[in-house]
């Protein structure tokens, strides 16, 4: 279509004066100011968040001018789809807990508010585990269910009480239809409710938890994304009664060949009301024990069996006035002698308990007693363990117990059924044994504390199969090696020196099996790394290189792992060898290897514990054989071979009756030193030599016309090695033959020899 000459930006400037148009264009070429339709805010406003599916659509706009006309310009139009962006508050939140006020043994249920503040609907759920993240997470209250209210998008009603999270992100999830989640619209609220009893005379506080996230499923042009999760807490108060908590803590010293642990005990009525005395009938027997009183009991760790002893004596950081330190050997009878003890105690008679021990102190809770909170404090050194896997995070799980008497007229503590025996002259040692005896690791309400039990000491082998401690050439272990020959199936079984091996397209892969020992005290996780080790050849282009399991089972800190799992780590325990594999893929695509040349890796294992901890094995792989051939010449020009002295090497040129003596040269290249190592060892070993043989093919093809142009065998070859020298042919003995063998046999690796025959020629 022709423009409108008036109408046009193209005819309008057409119609002007051409001196005025050449005018108005070099004008333009200077004064031409662009405006790009995109505006600069110096301000944003806060807005809602743009709904998930949202297309925003742009396009530019621009005027400009040649000096008198105004042009217009548009670019292209491009759209981008706005996407999910799930969001969600609750309250009260665990950076500001609430709190309701629960009696001991009564019921409360904390109800928080989630809100979806996302840019389109979503579905709650509740994740983490359950009393760690969810339902009550601290303090002497038991959890009975989730409760759920709010109305969904679709109008549906929330409603429901769920026995554990499972349950209720099923419901939450799938709706009360079965199928469709309960979607709940943006600025939307919902209601949970955690439900729970505070225990018969429970004390202190009673922490709740709710971790939820929210889902927006994918709509239009989005794709389903989840919220990161918040926390809402509540910390409810209860009505206390006298409540002992306690505190360990260890510190490990020395050194691995002569370790010890020092252990901090610290005690502190955190209850609301005072600490009574446990009646003397209550009490274990023992010369140290007199009256009434409060007992506080620690078992000496043991590790593997072995149980760990005193390191000096116990001392007080905090002692209440009449406290004294009491041992035992088997936890039942006790006594103020230190020797053989297999537990260590303090016993705290009545008369302190009415001063500032006994007295409520809040703030501190089971395992968390501060230094000044303690009413008690002692300390105490073992010897610690030379054992493998000493230092090891779980080697030591060490319990500290206590028993002591309520204003309620019961006595408690770790091991004792709450409220269940009575202060009283029918309370027995039998019945409160658990608490002293301290012989169950996991006991309800004890003071635990996990340590290692010496100082960490890292240290790796890593080598040949069955052999993590096997020596290189240098004697080191970081030089040992595995070497194989790669055959491919018996494809592969020859080589020419100086030639290339072809490796057909998607050959079989090749598999090494290497051990690796955790020689460190600790268990630990090794990182697997392969590089081009020293004296090898870089693999070709396309070789890949893999790590697999060999299989493990769980040990120690380590967990199974199937057999073939493909891995970049492996896990063992202190002490012990865990195999795994180096897998060699070669590409779909032909490729070559040089004869004889070593290639592979230098495979490093380093320690997670302490990376400044490695060794190193080697994998060598040789193609196409390990045994390699050099063949020589020399003449003694113008001598025949009866009197020829002298020998002129790899002469170009020779003349009738002349001397020419051939010399072989044979070298297993496999690599050799060391112990343990896996190398490539020859045996059979024959030389064949043929004056009259052909072979090969294409640039490896050969012609022998030795015998042809010259008297045969002057005389018997000789091997440098005591090689059996035989197989003549005419024959029967060796001058005049145009063929013989050199039957070595075995040929170790890293070994030589020389075979050497003259001939004359005719």
């Amino acid at each position: 279509m022709t423009p409108d000459p008036h109408t046009s930006m193209e005819g309008r400037t057409r119609s002007m004066h051409p001196h005025v148009r050449s005018l108005l264009r070099a004008c333009a070429v200077v004064f031409a100011p662009v405006v790009v339709g995109l505006g600069l805010a110096t301000a944003v406003p806060a807005f809602a968040a743009t709904a998930a599916g949202t297309a925003i659509s742009n396009t530019a706009t621009a005027t400009y001018s040649d000096g008198t006309n105004t042009y217009n310009s548009q670019s292209n139009t491009v759209t981008t789809t706005v996407q999910n962006a799930p969001s969600l508050t609750i309250a009260p939140p665990s950076t500001s807990p609430g709190s309701n006020t629960v009696s001991p043994g009564g019921a409360m249920t904390d109800t928080y508010t989630l809100t979806n503040t996302g840019n389109g609907q979503g579905y709650f759920a509740l994740t983490g585990v359950q009393s760690t993240d969810d339902g009550v997470t601290a303090g002497q209250g038991t959890f009975t269910t989730y409760t759920v209210s709010g109305t969904a998008a679709n109008g549906h009603t929330l409603s429901g009480t769920f026995a554990s999270i499972a349950a209720l992100n099923t419901y939450l999830n799938s709706g009360d239809t079965g199928s469709t989640p309960f979607l709940i619209a943006t600025s939307a609220t919902i209601q949970i409710g955690v439900s729970y009893n505070a225990n018969a005379g429970a004390s202190g506080t009673i922490t709740t938890k709710l971790t939820p996230n929210i889902t927006q499923p994918a709509g239009s042009g989005t794709t389903q994304q989840t919220s990161s999760t918040v926390v809402g807490q509540y910390n409810d108060n209860v009505v206390s009664d006298a409540r002992l908590d306690l505190q360990k803590l260890a510190v490990v010293g020395g050194t691995a060949a002569a370790p010890t642990v020092q252990y901090t005990v610290r005690v502190n009525n955190g209850g609301g009301r005072n600490v009574v005395a446990v009646n003397r009938a209550g009490l274990p027997a023992g010369s140290g024990i007199t009256g009434a009183g409060v007992v506080v009991t620690d078992k000496l760790p043991s590790y593997n069996a072995t149980q760990l002893t005193l390191n000096g004596s116990p001392s007080f950081v905090t002692q209440p006035t009449g406290a004294a330190f009491i041992y035992s050997t088997d936890g039942t009878t006790w006594t103020t002698t230190q020797a053989g003890a297999v537990y260590i105690g303090v016993f705290i008679p009545s008369s302190a308990i009415t001063g500032s021990f006994g007295a409520s102190n809040p703030g501190s809770s089971q395992g968390s007693v501060t230094a000044a909170q303690a009413q008690l404090a002692f300390t105490f050194t073992i010897n610690g363990s030379t054992a493998a896997g000493a230092a090891n995070p779980n080697a030591v799980t060490n319990v500290v117990n206590s028993i002591y008497a309520d204003q309620t007229g019961f006595i408690e503590g770790p091991g004792i059924t709450f409220q269940s025996v009575q202060n009283n002259g029918s309370a027995t040692a039998a019945q409160t044994a658990p608490a002293i005896a301290n012989t169950n690791g996991t006991l309800t309400g004890s003071a635990q504390v996990t340590s290692a039990c010496s100082p960490v000491a890292s240290s790796v082998l890593n080598g040949p199969n069955g052999f993590p401690g096997a020596t290189g050439p240098d004697t080191t272990t970081n030089t040992d090696y595995t070497a194989v020959s790669y055959t491919n199936g018996g494809t592969i079984l020859s080589a020419v020196n100086g030639s290339t091996v072809s490796v057909p397209a998607s050959a079989a892969a090749i598999t090494f099996t290497n051990s690796l020992q955790n020689t460190g005290n600790k268990d630990d996780t090794y990182t697997l790394s392969a590089a081009t080790g020293t004296g090898l050849t870089a693999l070709p282009a396309g070789w890949t290189v893999q790590f697999q399991s060999a299989g493990q089972t769980a040990s120690g800190s380590c967990g199974a792992v199937t057999a073939g799992t493909v891995i970049t780590t492996v896990c063992v325990p202190s002490g012990a060898t865990q195999n795994y594999r180096v897998i060699y893929t070669p590409p779909a695509s032909i490729t070559a290897f040089n004869s004889y040349a070593p290639y592979g890796d230098a495979i490093t294992a380093t320690s997670g514990n302490d990376n400044t901890k490695s060794n190193i094995t080697l994998d060598e792989i040789f193609v196409g054989g390990f045994v390699k051939l050099t063949k020589s010449l020399s003449v003694a020009l113008g001598q025949p071979c009866a009197s020829a002295t002298t020998f002129t090497p790899g002469s170009a040129s020779v003349n009738p009756g002349d001397c020419v003596q051939y010399t072989i040269t044979y070298l297993n290249v496999a690599p050799t030193g060391g112990t343990n190592d896996v190398t490539l060892n020859a045996s059979s070993f024959v030389i064949t030599e043929d004056g009259t043989a052909s072979g090969g093919s294409g640039g490896t093809a050969y012609v022998n016309n030795w015998f042809t142009n010259t008297n045969g065998l002057f005389a018997a070859p000789v091997d440098s090695t005591g090689g059996t020298l035989g197989g003549y042919n005419p024959g029967p003995g060796a001058v005049g033959s145009s063929k013989f063998t050199d039957t070595v046999g075995a040929l170790a690796a890293g070994a030589s020899g020389t075979c050497t025959f003259k001939v004359q020629v005719k």
